[in-house]
């Protein structure tokens, strides 16, 4: 399909149509009544914006404890502050990892500008690098990252996919060709980029919309509200501490069968951590109560997308509902030796939770 010769739309009304005025938009994040479709958003800074500087490597206090320094011989601890320090050191991606991750990004906005050019029938507003990888959640190993590539909904670009979302993402898929991408989805719906080596790109296009945020294509030809820049900001406003934690729970999740989705996990730790001031062991202890006493349902941050649990199976519930119990037991009992000064016994208990992976006190 050419991206400049739409594609004939039917007379005919679906019975399912969809259109931005029967979205449910929550009144409290509906953008500003002035806006107006491609104006400027804040995931899209302007052309002339002051560049933001490269990361640089951290100084100062560790997050969750004295910073252990270079990955290097013996993983040998003499503190339980310092051994997750390590565990984060190991899991966290590295400054390699976000290069990569940043030049996937501009690899993919480089393309897209030349496909979809501002004057062409449906113009890029911007791309932007969202999901755990813009959060700086993301655990190792890095094997793809999710990239928003938002378009703009006016001069008729609406109009044309408005009857069925899937017809966006065929058109994105069609322009950039190649047969290394592939339609992928779970709750939306997104392209993927395969590459020779990993990470590959989860490519998920939009339309940017003067009250809704933005929209993205559902399984079914519908559309998803979304507002990724919310959830962006209010993993930030967690501070250093909870989204060490949030990483942590990922490592831990993946040593018992991976049965939380990523985002589940961020949300569930970020409710029930935000203004805790808890350290990071402290955290993980509260969070594995939780759960063992309150279960798994948690609400989307941004009030879109419901309960966050519903896809849990009864064995997925099952096997979590062990690992959870001996999670809550064990991080009980290490977070009291710590307080004491008992670190070695401290160690060892948070060692049976996270497994070989974690360091050995000594």
């Amino acid at each position: 399909m050419s991206v400049d010769s739409p594609r004939p739309i039917s007379s005919r009304t679906p019975p399912a149509e969809v259109t931005y005025d029967h979205l449910i938009i929550p009144p409290h994040w509906r953008r500003p009544d002035e806006s107006i479709p491609g104006g400027p958003n804040s995931l899209f800074p302007p052309v002339d914006a002051v560049a933001v500087p490269p990361a640089q490597p951290l100084t100062g206090p560790h997050p969750t404890g004295p910073h252990a320094g270079p990955m290097t011989g013996p993983l040998l601890v003499g503190t339980t502050a310092r051994a997750f320090a390590k565990l984060d050191d190991m899991i966290r991606l590295s400054s390699e990892d976000r290069a990569v991750i940043d030049a996937r990004r501009d690899e993919a906005e480089r393309a897209l500008r030349a496909i979809f050019p501002p004057r062409c029938a449906l113009p890029l507003v911007g791309v932007a690098t969202i999901g755990s990888a813009g959060r700086d959640t993301m655990i190792r190993p890095l094997d793809e990252v999710d990239i928003f590539a938002v378009f703009s909904a006016a001069g008729g670009a609406w109009k044309r996919f408005r009857w069925d979302s899937r017809d966006l993402l065929l058109c994105v898929r069609n322009a950039i060709g190649g047969d290394r991408v592939q339609t992928i989805g779970t709750r939306g719906q997104a392209l993927r980029v395969v590459y020779d080596t990993p990470p590959d790109v989860h490519l998920v296009p939009a339309f940017d919309h003067p009250r809704a945020g933005y929209v993205m294509p559902d399984r079914v030809g519908g559309w998803l509200p979304t507002r990724p820049e919310r959830h962006a900001s209010w993993t930030e406003d967690l501070g250093p501490r909870v989204i060490s934690a949030v990483r942590l729970l990922k490592a831990w999740n993946r040593v018992c069968g991976s049965h939380l989705r990523s985002f589940h996990i961020e949300a569930l730790a970020g409710t029930v951590l935000a203004g805790r001031g808890l350290n990071t062991r402290q955290g993980l202890a509260t969070v594995f109560r939780h759960m063992d006493e309150a279960g798994l349902a948690i609400a989307d941050p941004a009030d879109v997308g419901g309960d966050l649990s519903t896809y849990l199976r009864p064995d997925d519930l099952a096997a979590l509902g062990q690992s959870t119990r001996v999670a809550r037991s064990y991080s009980e009992k290490a977070v009291i030796a710590e307080t004491d000064g008992r670190h070695e016994e401290a160690v060892a208990l948070w060692a049976a939770i996270f497994g070989p992976e974690f360091p050995t006190f000594g």
